[in-house]
């Protein structure tokens, strides 16, 4: 944002005005209890004499920020202390970022805060979100503080923003993440921020500081599977943790596009337990398209810590409201991302641009689980390849529905959808094995002869779109002819009956012929 407009108007500010008797220092200097108090109407806050923003950045920040205020007493020194204050009420916890002795020689005090000074430093370094400006004055037997109405946001590089759904069977490792983050918790470049509903606790947002997590707000009792509220989050992370970049966590349990598989009830996208409710992927990508308006951009990285999310039929879906997606192709173990490698990689290089911290996502999670008892996978996917690739596949399946009458490409094209052994495929549930490697698809076609050539051709498109597409790809307990970063949906006559209607609701059905195949495979 350029400096112009992170400057702010001067504003008359209605100021809440406390006084109080008996505190601000020892009384040994002096026997007379001087009387002191702030004269709200007098109080002006200014930031570079400018207009219409009150968000300062430290990689953008203003040149000074001026606070005038009135002070009266009749003592010859007071003193002054500016604090940052989440709530417009002065608390021990309080940041206090400026502090001077005053000589009592007129009634109007000046503090300039100019980005020279150790002050304002400490000020724009502060932990982030919004806050209240707060002016203390105080006499050796008497105080007075003033809180501004408005207030000043303070904007980073990064906010680190995680949307945790933990009510249900997912509740009790919750607290295991959000303790990963705090190991590391926020700096002057990073907002680390959650918003978590947990299964027997109401919903609230945090603020994740070094080995705390600082309670901001109690949302009462919500649906984390409403788009209305994941829209609701959006707004809190744009309004009081603007950045320059988002990085967006969807944490809970994923099933792929069949969330809405009403036999899975105990493993689906943003599934909340109390409210007896899922989200489908299209209602999740219309959230995220929302979210992503509120941020003014696309999201910069949007990470779903569950499992069986990285389908091309997901990726479809969410392309025009984030630059890269990180997920897995395969079930997630429960402990889920490894937080405090990721925050403190983000932290100690927040310079770093998108792809770079995607990629190094999922290096930190095949590094975490290499030595797991079961097979892992993660990848980072360049949204804006997604067109490209399933265009390719579009190309794919019209050149197979082209071939079907040659009982030789039908034939094998239905044996390798009722297989689950033939091609590398993911386990949904219920015996669903419908969910296939795309890359590993693509391969077993090309090297196939009783596909024709024009097949072939199409299957190798597909697979080096992929290949453009997929930016970085980690696992653990695979063959390296496997695993490619994504999956599509390749099923089975039965879970095709199943399932149909609902796959025909994604935009990739849409725009593509592979539902038509997937129906030729299953009927005719």
């Amino acid at each position: 944002m350029k400096k112009a407009l992170l400057c702010i108007l001067l504003i008359s500010v209605i100021l809440i005005v406390s006084s109080c008797g008996g505190g601000g220092g020892s009384s040994g200097s002096s026997t007379r209890g001087y009387r002191i108090s702030i004269n709200g109407r007098s109080i002006q806050f200014k930031i570079d004499n400018a207009s219409d923003n009150y968000t300062i950045s430290e990689t953008n920040p203003p040149s000074k920020i001026t606070i005038d205020f009135e002070v009266s007493t009749k003592s010859p020194q007071y003193h002054i202390g500016l604090f940052l204050s989440r709530d417009a009420d002065l608390s021990s916890d309080d940041y206090e970022f400026y502090q001077a002795y005053v000589d009592n020689s007129r009634g109007l005090v000046e503090v300039v805060l100019d980005n020279q000074t150790q002050e304002y430093q400490n000020l724009i370094s502060y932990y982030g979100g919004k806050y209240y400006i707060i002016v203390k004055a105080s006499t050796n037997s008497h105080s007075s503080w003033a809180a501004a109405s408005s207030q000043i946001i303070l904007k980073k590089l990064w906010t680190f923003a995680v949307y945790m759904d933990a009510d249900n069977s997912l509740n009790s490792i919750a607290g295991l993440n959000i303790a990963q983050m705090e190991n590391v918790g926020s700096n002057k470049d990073v907002n680390v921020i959650v918003e978590q509903d947990g299964l027997y606790t109401a919903a609230g947002r945090y603020f994740i500081k070094r080995f705390e997590k600082e309670k901001l707000e109690n949302l009462g009792e919500l649906d984390m599977a409403q788009t209305s509220t994941l829209a609701d989050f959006g707004k809190w992370v744009k309004n009081d943790f603007p950045a320059e970049h988002y990085l967006i966590v969807i944490w809970d349990h994923g099933l792929g596009f069949e969330s809405v598989n009403p036999k899975s009830l105990s493993r689906d996208l943003l599934q909340d337990e109390t409210n007896s409710d899922i989200m489908s992927v299209p209602n999740f990508a219309s959230a995220m398209d929302n979210i992503s308006g509120i941020l003014g951009k696309k999201i910069d990285i949007l990470g779903i810590d569950a499992c069986l999310m990285n389908m091309v039929e997901v990726a479809y879906e969410i392309k025009d409201c984030a630059d890269i997606l990180v997920s897995s192709e395969n079930s997630e173990p429960a402990d889920g991302w490894p937080y405090d490698d990721i925050v403190a990689y983000m932290e100690n290089y927040p310079n770093s641009n998108s792809q770079t911290i995607a990629k190094k996502i999922v290096e930190y999670y095949a590094s975490f689980y290499s030595n797991y008892s079961q097979p892992t996978t993660q990848s980072a996917i360049d949204l804006s390849k997604i067109s490209n690739l399933a265009k390719s596949i579009d190309e794919l399946a019209k050149s197979i529905l082209n071939s079907w009458d040659n009982s030789s490409v039908s034939s094998t094209i239905k044996n390798y959808a009722d297989s689950d052994t033939l091609l590398q495929r993911f386990n949904v549930g219920n015996s669903d094995y419908s969910y296939a490697d795309l890359g590993n698809l693509c391969s077993a076609l090309s090297a196939n002869d009783n596909m024709t050539a024009d097949i072939k051709s199409a299957a190798q498109n597909v697979f080096d779109n992929l290949s453009q597409a997929v930016i970085a790809n980690g696992y653990n307990g695979y063959g390296a002819d496997k695993i490619y970063g994504l999956t599509i949906w390749f099923c089975n006559p039965t879970v095709y009956s199943e399932q149909s209607y609902y796959y025909n609701r994604l935009n990739f059905a849409k725009t593509t012929n592979w539902d038509e195949l997937l129906d030729n495979v299953s009927n005719n």
